[in-house]
């Protein structure tokens, strides 16, 4: 714990929207049994060259195209939601924010000289895409070797979802291990963090949801008191934002569905939607600073369809059209929306799918059936939009039969991408209340119920993966994410898909050589 001593001074906070768990490129090691488990853990996220050197696939490309080390070329130089949404909403309240989108291997010597230029008193972590406890600590360990005075608190999705299951003293532990001076632990947090930069230093007994340490060492638990934070007043603003930029953006907070597998609901709560004047306030914006292409985050940015086509009409009469990608309900579209959706400037959307087989749709509580995928993917190629389909595989009352079901879709859908996830099992989504239906058990990746289990799924995602050739597999941690940057990058949709395909050649490689049989497809378990 960083003994601050008490100012008169507001004080000034740096947000960091990610941090990278893992260097952008590994050495394998020289023993092939070890090589190969390395590889098994993230078989799907990195490929293997010739000179033993294991390479994140936008890593492998950047080398590839002979962008220098020092030049960004990186999938977080999206800027993302959740920082940008903190560092708005504490610039309205007064306070001096710097935003540091992300840190990775390439650029952590300049963005940390940056920060130390800019002499923050607190450094606030997004945790949206923090992966494992052990991510976080190394977090944690990196910002307080380049900034040993500075107090660091983590908040978002991993600190709330992880402390879930914890007792107070397990919390405290794990504080402790984190590296970090403090958690805010709420699903929401704004109203959190403003409070703590307002009490910050002397006084944060007063911040509620903080679990912090002491100049003694003592882990202090504030009061437990979750935020409903008003969704019209956490608006991004884009002050500062360089043209040129791409953004991701919110228009809703939670879902409106209960999809038995999904624990966002769960966690976000009731379904809050900003109001159509504001989200056109935003996209003002956003034009006004020049920003190259939207990401629109919400869950089910379509639903309800009365308000999505209005949106898209606002957005078409007051010339708002730019490049924009997101999250889309097959089931809430026809051709005539599709075509006002690419005329607003839509170029591509992450389709929910999940299986190909209507029985699993129903276990899982989807409020669709295939066909209306069927369809949705036949307009949207039509309209000229990219689509990405995600599955999962080994959810409860899964069998070889609708396995080859998922199979039979991917190869005649006509979808653009997919990919193909085993069933991650987690306490906290709806199919938990029902695991005994199912003799469901275990945890996350490992579990066990009555038509399958985690490695018999794994063993099916890689047969699929070797097997499925109508569709191009995209990088699981990426997805569309993936296809929007390197197109907002200058590359054409032909020139995507072909380094998909040799990213997945070079996959398809690697699992025969290294003996890939199971292991987890993405780096959730780094």
């Amino acid at each position: 714990m960083v003994n601050v001593q008490e100012n008169m001074t507001r004080p000034r906070v740096v947000v960091v929207g990610h941090m990278a768990s893992a260097p952008n490129v590994l050495s394998l090691p020289k023993n092939e049994a070890r090589a190969a488990q390395v590889v098994k853990m993230q078989n799907f996220t990195r490929v293997a060259t010739g000179d033993g050197e294991f390479y994140d696939h936008i890593a492998y490309l950047k080398n590839k195209r002979g962008i220098p080390n020092s030049e960004p070329f990186s999938v977080w130089e999206m800027l993302l939601c959740s920082s940008l949404l903190l560092a708005s909403y504490l610039r309205r309240h007064g306070f001096e924010v710097k935003l540091v989108n992300y840190i990775d291997s390439a650029n952590a010597e300049a963005e940390f000289a940056s920060i130390r230029a800019f002499k923050p008193d607190i450094i606030a972590l997004s945790t949206t895409f923090v992966l494992s406890q052990n991510h976080l600590s190394k977090m944690g360990q990196l910002v307080r070797e380049n900034l040993p005075d500075v107090f660091i608190v983590a908040g978002g999705h991993h600190v709330f979802t992880t402390l879930l299951y914890m007792s107070e003293a397990e919390q405290g532990k794990y504080l402790l291990e984190s590296g970090v001076d403090a958690f805010l632990n709420d699903a929401q947090g704004e109203a959190g963090f403003l409070k703590l930069v307002e009490s910050f230093p002397g006084k944060l007994s007063e911040v509620p949801n903080l679990i912090w340490l002491t100049s003694e060492g003592s882990v202090n638990h504030g009061a437990r008191i979750p935020e409903t934070n008003d969704i019209n007043d956490t608006l991004i603003d884009f002050e500062g934002i360089n043209s040129g930029e791409m953004a991701h953006i919110r228009t809703a907070r939670s879902c409106s569905f209960k999809c038995a597998f999904c624990s966002y609901p769960t966690i976000a709560g009731d379904l809050a939607q900003t109001t159509l004047d504001n989200v056109i306030g935003m996209l003002r914006k956003a034009k006004e600073q020049d920003l190259k292409t939207l990401f629109f985050v919400d869950d089910t940015f379509n639903v309800p369809r009365k308000r999505f086509e209005e949106l898209l009409d606002k957005m078409i009469d007051e010339g708002l059209e730019m490049p924009w990608y997101s999250f889309l309900r097959c089931q809430y579209v026809d051709e005539p929306l599709v075509k006002k959706m690419a005329r607003s400037g839509c170029k591509g959307v992450f389709l929910g799918v999940e299986s190909g087989s209507n029985q699993i749709l129903k276990n899982m509580k989807k409020g669709a059936i295939i066909e209306f995928y069927k369809d949705g993917v036949k307009w949207l190629r039509e309209a000229g939009i990219i689509t990405v389909g995600s599955f999962i595989v080994g959810f409860p009352g899964e069998t070889e039969e609708t396995v080859e079901e998922t199979r039979k879709f991917i190869e005649n859908s006509g979808l653009d991408y997919y990919f193909i996830q085993p069933f991650y099992y987690l306490h906290h989504t709806p199919i938990h209340q029902r695991a005994g239906e199912w003799d469901l058990t275990g945890n996350g990746l490992f579990w066990s119920h009555k038509t399958m289990n985690w490695s018999e799924a794994i063993a099916h995602v890689n047969r699929l993966f070797l097997n499925i050739n109508n569709a191009t597999f995209v990088n699981p941690d990426y997805t569309l994410w993936e296809i929007a940057y390197l197109i907002s990058k200058g590359m054409s949709a032909e020139e995507v898909k072909e380094y998909r395909r040799e990213i997945n050649e070079m996959t398809r490689a690697q699992m025969l050589k290294y003996g890939v049989v199971e292991g987890a497809i993405t780096s959730r378990v780094a």
